[in-house]
């Protein structure tokens, strides 16, 4: 049996366009003998498909056209199996609809239906057999893969998991060669069908890598990352058939596949945002040359506009001098790019708001008369403003960067500032037109100051804490910083947790502290791409609070659990004291009764001689006529009344 993979990008919903290309898709697979066509998930909903789902009408266009599709399909003689998010009793679920005979069905509440167990059914993969093949549809498959049903000879993974740098495995067939998806097609005796989508949908990236990987766990069809493509193979069981060489197939390149999910994020963006063309700021740096050099790859060099805005308060001659510099670089950037570059006179902030100092301050009025700028050229030209702000701007310089205009989209949002060298080199070995001396640590390093200094800048109004703040920033480099800012975005760890606390705790406070302070700037802040394991929009705070995660001091940690196993010990302690408690009274009184002298004796020898008198009592009659209890009184305790 032959099945299809359709690794195609889409505008993001365009429900009836959709299904006009998967159609086509589907001819061309049926005319290669295929019986099944597998589509990516994100494109009918995207990975977070929010409101979307609760629009009354939503659900009845998706599966109008599907029904369509279906007869379409059926005459075709080729069935299909295609994710989209819906809503079962208000919470999202990604279904699985499987396009047969002209009918559209919904695999997953289906098989859950027929369960007729728990709401957590509806989690399990389904299954469904064609043409003498069984087949499993997972999301998940490296935890689905433990729960196979017995029988199946084909997992279908269709990737929902967006490219995520650090994570190897969302590149698809680039992280086979390094391990990942062979152990378990060989430990389940399977082949394994990954659909992986392509493009940018909202937040998120694909790079594509679809591939089909045989019971042994050997690639034996794969197709390209970065494009579309249609990918379809035989799935026999018990055959050997031809398979790729590991040298043949492509390794993941952390730089490389960074570089490229950002380049199709933003074509697909600009193009969502109904144009063709985009203007970027450029400034002289190494952020605004590379995102530059990025809209280029993505959209072509005649589609680029790049904008420069000299600098006013230009008074010394070093400062002059610095401004040809860069000047120059910019110039010389938009010649190598071939792009046209449009430049602005300075504007003098302080005439513009008549005043002698603009009360904003002069670096947040300039940011916003740049934004102004920015914002004209791109409503001149028809097209999409884009910022180089990158992560690091967005963590420590978050009120200066949403002072001003930055246009729609930041495909560097999600990515720190020192990563741009290494991706700056990586790119350059396939010929890069950005000036040589930017991709250097200098550079970096010279952006980061300015980045300190825009925090510095943005803090309360006291020339004491500002001093303070210089101080303890000034000593640390680039990387540290990002360091610090990575551990704690990124991975979660408090203060007492990041490695440079141990050595300058004041400073890393410091930045933990400006990190939640710039919270509600960050909002904001325009469409950012998430490649990394926790971008900000992923992280939102509550935009009021004040608290930091300062750590415990080596404090051990307390936990609301750990409160109830604590109070669960207390009552039982209390009531086996309160048992102890009762029994001694008792003991007490009785012996009280009996004349026995506790005061000198502990609690065993008080039991122990209550024991021994009262069978002394019961044994005092030997002759039997006189038993302890006759006529219902006990005889020798003369405490014991009739009642």
């Amino acid at each position: 049996m032959r099945i299809a993979l359709a690794q195609i990008d889409m505008r993001l919903g365009d429900i009836e366009g959709i299904c006009a290309r998967i159609e086509d898709q589907a001819r061309l697979a049926a005319s290669q003998g295929a019986s099944l066509i597998c589509t990516p998930v994100p494109l009918f909903g995207g990975m977070m498909p929010g409101a979307l789902l609760e629009a009354k009408n939503y659900e009845h266009a998706l599966l109008s056209s599907l029904t369509g599709l279906a007869a379409r399909l059926d005459a075709l003689s080729i069935q299909a199996v295609i994710p989209a998010p819906i809503a079962i009793d208000h919470t999202p679920l990604f279904e699985v609809f499987l396009l047969k005979e002209g009918r559209v069905v919904p695999l997953r509440s289906l098989f859950a239906a027929r369960r007729a167990g728990s709401a957590e059914d509806l989690w399990l993969p389904p299954v469904f057999d064609i043409e003498g093949l069984r087949v499993a549809v997972t999301f998940d498959a490296v935890n689905d893969l433990k729960i196979l049903p017995p029988g199946c000879d084909l997992v279908l993974f269709l990737q929902a998991s967006s490219f995520d740098v650090g994570d190897e495995s969302t590149s698809c067939v680039a992280s086979v060669a390094d391990g990942h998806f062979a152990p378990l097609a060989k430990e389940k005796s399977v082949w394994l069908a990954c659909m992986a989508p392509i493009g940018g949908y909202d937040e998120a990236a694909f790079t594509g890598g679809s591939f089909f990987m045989d019971d042994a766990g050997r690639v034996v069809a794969a197709a390209p990352c970065f494009s579309e493509a249609l990918l379809v193979q035989d799935i026999e069981r018990g055959m050997v058939l031809p398979a790729l060489e590991a040298h043949e197939l492509p390794r993941y390149q952390r730089e490389e596949w960074l570089w490229e999910a950002l380049r199709l994020h933003l074509a697909d963006s600009v193009h969502a945002l109904g144009s063709t063309s985009v203007v970027v700021a450029l400034t002289g740096d190494l952020p605004s040359s590379l995102t530059a050099l990025l809209a280029v790859d993505a959209l072509g060099p005649r589609n680029v506009t790049g904008l420069f805005v000299e600098r006013s308060q230009v008074l010394t001659p070093a400062q002059e001098s610095a401004e040809h510099e860069r000047s120059d670089r910019v110039r010389e950037l938009a010649s190598n790019l071939g792009i046209r570059l449009i430049e602005r006179a300075p504007a003098d902030a302080a005439r513009l708001l008549d005043r002698d100092a603009p009360g904003l301050g002069l670096a947040l009025a300039r940011e916003r008369i740049e934004g102004l700028y920015l914002e004209d050229v791109a409503i001149e030209l028809g097209a999409v403003a884009v910022s180089s702000i990158t992560k690091t701007d967005a963590a420590l310089a978050a009120p200066l960067a949403a002072a001003g205009y930055l246009g729609a989209v930041a495909p560097f949002g999600d990515v720190y500032l020192t990563a741009l060298e290494f991706l700056a080199r990586a790119r350059s070995r396939a010929g890069s037109a950005i000036p040589a001396r930017l991709i250097t640590l200098n550079a970096v390093e010279d952006r980061m100051a300015s980045i300190l200094a825009a925090s510095i800048a943005g803090a309360p109004e006291s020339p004491v804490w500002r001093e303070r703040m210089a101080r303890l920033l000034a000593p640390l480099e680039a990387a540290q910083i990002d360091g610090v800012l990575e551990a704690h975005v990124d991975h979660g760890l408090s203060q007492d947790e990041i490695p440079l606390a141990a050595t300058a705790p004041d400073a890393v406070a410091l930045l933990l502290m400006i990190v939640r302070a710039g919270e509600v700037w960050r909002r904001r802040l325009p469409l950012v791409p998430m490649v990394s394991s926790r971008s900000f929009p992923e992280r939102r705070w509550p935009a009021q609070l004040a608290w930091s995660d300062t750590g415990r001091g080596g404090e051990d940690p307390l936990t609301c659990a750990g409160l109830v196993s604590a109070e669960s010990e207390r009552v039982l302690e209390l009531g086996e004291e309160h048992g102890r408690r009762v029994r001694g009274e008792i003991v007490g009184l009785i012996a009280g009764m009996l004349g026995v002298p506790v005061d000198d004796m502990d609690e065993d020898e008080v039991e122990s001689e209550l024991l021994r008198r009262m069978r002394e009592a019961f044994e005092a009659d030997e002759g039997g006529q006189n038993p302890p209890f006759a006529g219902g009184r006990p005889h020798g305790f003369t405490f014991f009344s009739q009642n």
